[in-house]
């Protein structure tokens, strides 16, 4: 079982009654940009939950269906999988509008032994000898448009059918997206320090895989690829991250139509260490890059920021929450299978540079009275 299985395992249990949704407050390794929903369920061999929903106005979605006895990932359902109801759009699929009105949607998840594929349904078998799957759903929404905090879409209706076909609600009234905080709780968690040491330039390192997708003791989520880097506050009260940031679609103001890319999404977010359910993340929008997609992100202490990192200096700032020790953690978001510069499929543990490419950020420390002295050069004019 991994460490990050162990910490969700940890979690209260979640409510018997009212909404199936519950919105985690101590998830490790999390995303600020991303919103996370869980429930639980226990599915009999022919029964099944159905989920209806509305496509939400956001860069991607996905459930992740966990096994709750060790958490491990069993199943995965993307948006791109999701045939939309008819009439409706799938707003996810490059080229659809993602402003349109029709965006409904209906999966499920099912104890059956099956083999045939069955659209917008993810099947699962029952263990031999076991007579139930004792699950937990992952919903996730990444970087919701900046007009709808919340996805701008109610949390899905979530209904157990029985084997005789009969169904019942998982759940009454559910609250407003919108208006739930998506703040985690400070605190430690049960993940080790990641292997590594910290130097200067810093090192990435990836973490390998487990079932051919990037995973390991801080990721649960099938669709992300990682890289990560220790650092250490006390070998300068600034570090420079430089580097080239990879094609994404652009969504969070509203654009009307949904693009392609190298990959859905990126970030990069920092984190105390030992590891800590605190994090800090810019999206790739709120990076900034110049005409060939370069960037210099300065990460550094609140009250350590220098004067010129900022957006008219063509300067993304990001706290790095400690003066000390820490890591930072780049992430993929279900990266282009053509884009061979992401982690997503790498096998053994070591330094990230190899895979990552042209695409690895440089990073070195340095005072803040050095980065200062650079002075403001509004080269950048775009975002990431």
């Amino acid at each position: 079982m991994t460490s990050v299985g162990i910490a969700l395992m940890a979690m209260a249990p979640l409510a018997a009654q009212g909404c199936f949704w519950t919105y985690p407050r101590n998830l490790p390794i999390v995303e600020t940009n991303a919103r996370y929903w869980i429930g639980e369920v226990v599915l009999s061999p022919g029964e099944r939950v159905t989920i209806d929903g509305h496509f939400p106005h956001a860069r991607q979605m996905s459930f992740n269906i966990h096994r709750r006895s060790d958490n491990a990932v069993i199943a995965s359902m993307t948006d791109l999988d999701i045939t939309p109801e008819s009439g409706s759009v799938n707003p996810f699929r490059p080229g659809a509008r993602r402003d349109a009105a029709q965006r409904r949607y209906s999966v499920a998840v099912a104890a059956d032994d099956g083999d045939r594929p069955v659209p917008n349904t993810v099947s699962l078998k029952i263990p031999a000898g076991g007579d139930a799957l004792a699950l937990r759903i992952l919903y996730r929404m990444y970087l919701p448009d900046r007009a709808h905090p919340g996805g701008g879409s109610p949390l899905p209706v979530v209904r157990k059918v029985a084997a005789d076909g009969s169904r019942s609600s998982m759940g009454g009234d559910c609250p407003d997206p919108a208006g739930v905080s998506p703040e985690q709780t400070i605190g430690q968690t049960r993940i080790p320090p990641a292997v590594g040491v910290v130097r200067d330039p810093i090192e990435w390192m990836v973490s390998g895989a487990t079932d051919g997708k990037a995973s390991g003791d801080m990721l649960v989520n099938r669709d992300n690829a990682y890289a990560y880097a220790l650092t250490d506050f006390r070998l300068g009260e600034v570090l420079v991250l430089r580097g080239r940031a990879p094609l994404a679609p652009r969504t969070f103001d509203g654009a009307p139509m949904m693009t392609d890319g190298q990959v859905r999404y990126w970030s990069l977010c920092t984190y105390r260490h030992p590891s800590d359910r605190s994090a800090a993340c810019v999206a790739d929008e709120q990076i900034i890059t110049d005409a060939g997609r370069n960037y210099a992100v300065v990460i550094s202490a609140a009250a350590d920021r220098p004067s010129n990192a900022l957006p008219e200096c063509g300067v993304t700032w990001l706290d790095a929450l400690t003066e000390g020790e820490g890591a930072i953690l780049l992430r993929h978001l279900a990266p282009s299978p053509s884009f061979v510069n992401s982690p997503i499929d790498v096998t053994e543990a070591g330094p990230a540079g190899p895979t990552l490419g042209p695409y690895e950020p440089v990073g070195r420390y340095m005072t803040r009275g050095a980065f200062e002295a650079s002075g403001c050069s509004p080269r950048v004019v775009t975002g990431g």
